[in-house]
């Protein structure tokens, strides 16, 4: 009986101990969408946005206050994608997402 209760235990015991070390160890990845400023400053506008790989130092007071790089899950890899990941979000939302703005945001 005692080697039954023991045998349970230690499955137990590795059961969570698989479960703690796979989700240790994943992680969750994003990229990077740069706002393009243009007349209208609609930071809402997903064709105003050009994907890339890393924030850059491009960033200028003439963002502000929009957004320079934002920061998304990385399944937001098509402008589609950018326009259904806005879907409900509000601007000060989305200015949230920034990954770099300039200094006075």
């Amino acid at each position: 009986m005692l080697k039954k209760i023991n045998l349970g235990f230690a499955a137990l015991v590795l059961g969570f101990g698989l479960i703690a070390t796979q989700s240790a160890f994943t992680t969750r990845s994003t990229t990077f969408w740069a706002y393009q400023p243009n007349a209208e400053n609609n930071l809402r506008d997903y064709t105003k946005y050009m994907h890339t790989s890393a924030p850059s130092a491009q960033c200028t007071e003439d963002n502000e206050p929009l957004p320079c790089v934002i920061q998304v899950p990385e399944t937001v890899v098509t402008q589609s994608d950018l326009q259904d990941f806005f879907a409900g979000k509000t601007d000060n939302e989305i200015l949230a997402l920034s990954a770099q703005r300039t200094p006075e945001q």
